[in-house]
């Protein structure tokens, strides 16, 4: 059978890429740990970059500030000198994750207070509010990239894992918070819990701490298996990483409370309402303060149509489904509807033709 396999695809056993060498990667891992010019440069053109990004609430431009940045080089570097208990590589990839992160932060507030922006779009307010799914993404870009590291050939797919972990933006999402205060606040349509730098700087340890503990794993599986240190080093690493655990769980269950509001809204809406009504939603803003879950919705109807009774009816079933106290806002538009259709313009042509 294996042979018949063989016969059909080729023997393609000499073109399996083996993994790179312990020493041939220690020495790419040090080059990466550097603090030099090249590397505070680099990172500070990302940092203007993806301030700007954000600011402007530019996704492209952001994506473009991940694949500057070459701060996964020092963190990659930090966990394979954990495993293979290399003391001088994992301070001098500790100092220059430290510098590249104070240095990060300076350059985005001395940027957004010098254009004096006030207003935190969609792609800062999403940095504010982590949760459990950032930490699998961090987890599964850090062992992509360890394992990209430990073969030349899947080297082309670090960019893709900078995009896919963000570690930059963050620490701008930091800067820009912390230079706006409470001065800030977010733009029309858009709602935030709390406009502080706690959010995004939970995000960015959160990618350090799975980059790290991802990465470690990867190097420990392929190369250090039997060190009986490397274990308890892995066991230290992981510890670290339950600890971001809690917060992330918090806003896990807000994102999922978020989720409940906006797919029920509409379904409880519609068994409160009349079956013809012309009830359009608008906007909708779900904020989460305490125990509180404060929706706010701007609605199209005709006047008369929306009654405080059926208000009333739509926040007690939410309360319900969400399983938290609900208070509930809506703004209504009134709506004027002129309906044009080709039926009713030929029933007028017959009418004036009688006539």
């Amino acid at each position: 059978m294996f042979a018949s396999i063989s016969k059909l695809f080729g023997d393609w056993h000499q073109l399996v890429e083996k993994s790179a060498s312990v020493e041939d990667l220690e020495v790419t891992v040090e080059k990466g740990s550097i603090p030099s010019f090249s590397f505070f440069f680099m990172l500070a053109i990302s940092a203007v970059i993806a301030t700007l990004g954000l600011l402007a609430n530019s996704a492209a431009v952001i994506i473009g500030a991940m694949i500057v940045a070459p701060l996964m080089s020092p963190i990659i570097a930090m966990s394979f000198g954990l495993v293979a208990q290399k003391g001088t590589l994992i301070i001098r990839s500790l100092f220059s994750v430290l510098i590249g992160t104070i240095l990060t932060i300076g350059v985005a507030i001395v940027i957004t207070e010098a254009i004096g922006w006030k207003l935190a779009g969609s792609e800062i307010i999403s940095r504010m509010r982590p949760s459990l799914l950032d930490l699998g993404i961090a987890l599964a870009a850090g062992a992509a990239a360890a394992f990209a590291y430990t073969r030349t050939g899947v080297s082309a797919a670090l960019a893709g894992i900078a995009i896919a972990v963000a570690l930059v933006p963050p620490l701008c999402t930091v800067g820009i918070a912390m230079t706006l205060g409470q001065e800030g606040s977010a733009e029309v349509g858009l709602a935030i819990d709390d406009f502080s730098a706690r959010g995004p700087l939970l995000l960015y340890l959160t990618n350090i701490l799975g980059i790290i503990f991802a990465g470690s794993l990867v190097f420990f599986w392929q190369f250090f298996r039997r060190r009986v240190l490397a274990v308890l080093i892995l066991a230290l690493t992981l510890g670290s990483l339950i600890m971001v655990v809690p917060p992330l769980g918090i806003g896990m269950d807000n994102l999922l409370i978020r989720n409940l509001v906006r797919r029920n809204l509409t379904v409880i809406g519609n068994s409160v309402l009349p079956a013809d009504n012309n009830v359009r939603m608008l906007n909708l803003n779900v904020r989460i303060a305490q125990d509180v879950v404060i929706v706010q919705g701007e609605v199209l109807a005709p006047p008369g149509m929306l009654t405080q009774e059926m208000i009333d009816d739509v926040r007690e079933q939410l309360s319900k489904i969400v399983g938290k106290q609900v208070e509930l806002e809506v703004a209504i538009i009134p709506e004027t509807i002129i309906r044009s259709t080709e039926k009713a313009m030929k029933t007028k042509g017959h009418v004036l033709q009688t006539e």
